[in-house]
């Protein structure tokens, strides 16, 4: 596993004189040279829209143990990439772990309390725990940049449920082992391999959680 946080983020930031040319022709001529920029433009990466649904041919892409006493708070899905964060029931402990499309572990990073999860374009993701949050790399987990907690592209929880909003499940249904997903062209049903506790839709798929193995299934 690799992909620690490192200590502190490496975050990457002509004037011309003109002797000839008053000063506010100059100011006129430099700002002519410049690109408009829209009011609260910025560099920052936009976070990814509404992932897409489970297909309706999804079946059973991969399975993962998680240790005794962890269980996993926020999934996303990046490409293949599906990232995960767990706590640990004991304590605030939390683990955020990153599975290729095989369900080998790409890399592992910890927080601080439940971190929520959010994908920042096609080959990123913001984490977001109590005290902090931080973008890396879903490919090996290094760290693009580091912000505050409130960061406005968090995810909110639920107060009430405790359950990450947004989490893409308000279109999956689960009875026993059926999970039906109502999308826009008509309802349809997956077979699961096993009744799930949770359910989390990530992009092009489900992650559903099994509390009495402690094992989280990936269907796509």
């Amino acid at each position: 596993m690799s992909g620690g946080r490192p200590g502190n983020a490496v975050l990457m930031r002509s004037r011309s004189l003109t002797a000839l040319l008053p000063l506010a022709a100059l100011a006129l001529a430099l700002s002519a040279c410049q690109d408009p920029e829209p009011d609260g433009a910025d560099d920052t990466p936009d976070v990814a829209g509404p992932p897409a649904l489970v297909a309706e041919d999804a079946t059973l892409a991969w399975s993962a143990q998680l240790a005794e006493d962890w269980s996993p708070t926020h999934a996303v899905a990046v490409g293949d990439v599906v990232v995960v964060s767990s706590s640990w029931e004991i304590d605030e402990g939390t683990e955020i772990t990153a599975y290729d499309a095989d369900g080998a572990v790409l890399w592992q990073q910890s927080g601080y309390g439940g971190a929520l999860l959010a994908p920042v374009g096609d080959d990123q993701v913001l984490i977001c725990d109590f005290e902090e949050s931080w973008t890396v790399s879903v490919d090996d987990g290094d760290v693009v940049d580091e912000g505050d907690a409130d960061d406005s592209r968090c995810p909110v929880a639920d107060d009430d449920a405790g359950i990450p909003v947004p989490r893409n499940d308000e279109a999956y249904r689960v009875a026993g082992t059926v999970l039906t997903v109502d999308s826009p062209d008509g309802s349809y049903e997956i077979e699961l391999e096993e009744p799930p506790s949770e359910i989390w839709g990530v992009d092009r798929g489900v992650l559903t959680f099994i509390d009495e193995t402690d094992t989280l299934h990936l269907y796509r």
